[in-house]
């Protein structure tokens, strides 16, 4: 495995060690000869090119980013000597992933920070951006404003609630995730969700980890077609029986779905109507109460392309054993793995009810519980 920030810091000591090398005199008579021009590193006389390569090589995975600091690729570069400045900053691809979090209280202080990431961003020089904010309310928002049409990956970590006003306008975002628990009204929740909904329409990947913000029905419009033309992976909280329907009939080229059933919303019965999507290969359904929307879910899909079936961490006695059967019997899927939390594997009829899986699909392997599936 490749250590990057190894390969930054390797790289500045050969530099220095080099200008170290170079200037050192050879004898003694040396030492009163004054040096006329300074000797380059060694490593600065490669090409541009290949110079700005190996620089794009010590950034560190994304999921690993820290603050701007001196002390790390791609600041530490343009310390080293001019020329690697001159690369540095004239590298975008170096500038296009920024983890912000405003630690200082001082005014004073913010501005130099804010100063601080303007110029990052600017040197990005218009290509996609990939950003980790933390700790809202965060002065960094006003920032971004002034460069929603490169964020093409955003992740908010700590949220409060200001954050949905930076998702009114990115029309380049392709991956959301709202990672940590969110503190919301009912309706601030809605706010959230219909902002992301409404304008994200090139989303690729919407993750919302933690209970909340919650998806309903109503915020997804079921009268307009295909709004998530893009949408391949989803992993949300849901909690109305019908999201899933709903989510489907917009997204008609999803792939994953991991959905999180939190206190079903009290709603009236609801007509079946069938939903059929070709794309679904895995769909993981986690909850901590009883399956009760099972049941409608499963007489609502048909999914002929699942290959993946997961639900685990509550699972209960009620577990829709005829309804899922009918499910499987519908959709005809190349289902290759079958996981069942414990609830539903130490019920005595489970082995019969795999069983009468398996006969449906013979190539089907239903596997026993783990203790943890994310």
């Amino acid at each position: 495995m490749v250590n990057h920030s190894s390969i930054a810091s390797l790289l500045c000591h050969i530099a220095r060690l080099t200008k170290l090398g170079q200037k050192a005199p050879a004898n003694k008579q040396n030492i009163s000869q004054p040096i006329n021009k300074e000797p380059r590193p060694a490593a600065s006389c490669l090409p541009a090119e290949l110079l700005s390569e190996i620089f794009m090589r010590t950034l560190p995975p994304f999921d690993e980013l820290f603050p701007p600091s001196k002390l790390r690729s791609p600041m530490l570069l343009t310390r080293i000597c001019r020329r690697w400045r001159e690369v540095a900053v004239g590298t975008p691809g170096l500038w296009c992933r920024l983890f912000g979090r405003f630690m200082s209280s001082h005014c004073r202080h913010r501005k130099k920070e804010s100063f601080c990431y303007d110029t990052w961003l600017k040197r990005s020089q218009g290509l996609p951006l990939s950003l980790e904010v933390m700790c809202f309310p965060n002065p960094l928002i006003g920032l971004l404003q002034h460069y929603t049409n490169q964020i093409s990956s955003l992740r908010i970590v700590c949220c409060a609630a200001t954050h949905d006003l930076l998702l009114n306008d990115l029309p380049a975002l392709q991956v959301l995730t709202l990672d940590g628990q969110i503190n919301y009204s009912q309706s601030k929740r809605s706010t959230v969700a219909r902002s992301i909904l409404n304008h994200s329409f090139t989303l690729r990947s919407l993750t919302v980890t933690g209970n909340e913000p919650s998806f309903y029905s109503a915020d997804f419009d079921p009268f307009k077609n295909s709004r998530w033309t893009h949408l391949t992976d989803v992993n949300i909280c849901v909690r109305q029986k019908n999201v899933l329907v709903a989510l489907l009939q917009q997204a008609p080229n999803l792939s994953s779905v991991k959905i999180f059933i939190i206190d079903i919303h009290p709603e009236p019965p609801l007509p079946v109507k069938l939903c059929k999507h070709e794309k679904l290969q895995l769909l993981h359904i986690r909850s901590f109460e009883p399956f009760l929307s099972l049941p409608y879910m499963f007489n609502a899909l048909s999914l002929p392309n699942l290959r993946n079936f997961i639900a685990n961490e509550g699972m209960q006695p009620e577990w829709p054993h005829e309804e899922f059967k009918a499910f499987l019997a519908r959709s005809k899927c190349p289902l290759e793995v079958l996981h069942f939390g414990s609830g539903m594997t130490e019920t005595p009829r489970f082995d019969e009810q795999a069983a009468e899986y398996i006969a449906l699909i013979p190539s089907l392997k239903v596997f026993p519980p783990r203790k943890c599936i994310r």
